[in-house]
């Protein structure tokens, strides 16, 4: 074999092992160095699929439900909340079937103010926010430095409206005048002669649940052309929600 011929074949075998080389070369090693987790074939992958789930090179599972930090997520839980992360995005598939939030695979009532939230979306730490729980829903709440002409209802609404069913005002608690008085100014105050004086708000006088549309007369307030509570009056909005603390409704 001639010099020429020697130099070739050494040429050609480490133009090989270059290429094998550079073939392996941004594939992951399984092991340690993985940061993700190894699958049944030694590919080094991500670990935050459902389908593959895992971290720091340990072997791939397959979850049931979600994938949370390298690990799944149990879908079963109840309790209180150590606290959630405030406006995180939702949980999808880790809570299935949760009315409340999701904390970390966990499904929550939602009404604490350290883990707050419904639909099964990431329970949100109201506290940090410097709010409250109500209805799920993280909110300021309602005081006389936000609802200053009204009163504050139990599920945190300020109202402005005179009604024997939410009667107050100067942000305190609103209260349910009794049967033979009115709300005026705020106050629950005796009829006068049999009639109610309340400026000819005869419905806001009687709907004691719903809500009352422009005619005066009393809806069940829970649709969406007729959503309202405690003998306010009626609004229109996209979406009215149940409420269950009053009854009627609540826009949304």
């Amino acid at each position: 074999m001639t010099n020429r011929t020697l130099a070739l074949s050494a040429a050609l075998s480490a133009g090989l092992f270059l290429a094998l080389v550079g073939a392996s070369c941004g594939q992951p090693k399984c092991g340690a160095a993985c940061a993700g987790c190894c699958t049944s074939t030694g590919a080094c992958v991500g670990g935050a699929d459902a389908t593959a789930c895992g971290k720091a090179g340990a072997a791939c599972a397959a979850c049931s439900g979600a994938c949370v930090d390298g690990a799944c997520a149990s879908a079963t839980g109840g309790g209180s909340s150590g606290g959630g992360a405030g406006g995180g995005s939702a949980d999808a598939g880790a809570c299935p079937g949760c009315t409340g939030c999701c904390d970390n695979g966990t499904c929550r009532t939602g009404v604490a103010s350290n883990s707050c939230g419904t639909g099964g979306a990431t329970c949100a730490n109201c506290t940090t926010q410097g709010k409250e729980c109500f209805s799920k829903r993280c909110e300021v709440r309602c005081s006389s430095a936000n609802c200053p002409t009204g009163c504050c209802t139990a599920d945190n609404q300020c109202f402005t409206t005179t009604t024997t069913a939410a009667c107050g005002m100067g942000g305190q608690q609103c209260v349910r005048c009794q049967a033979n008085e009115a709300c005026l100014s705020g106050l629950c105050s005796p009829l006068d002669g049999g009639s109610a004086m309340d400026g000819g708000m005869g419905c806001s006088q009687t709907c004691a649940v719903g809500c009352c549309d422009l005619a005066g007369v009393c809806q069940p307030g829970t649709q969406p052309s007729a959503c309202g509570t405690l003998g306010g009056p009626c609004e229109t909005c996209g979406l009215c929600q149940p409420n269950m603390t009053t009854g009627g409704g609540r826009c949304r």
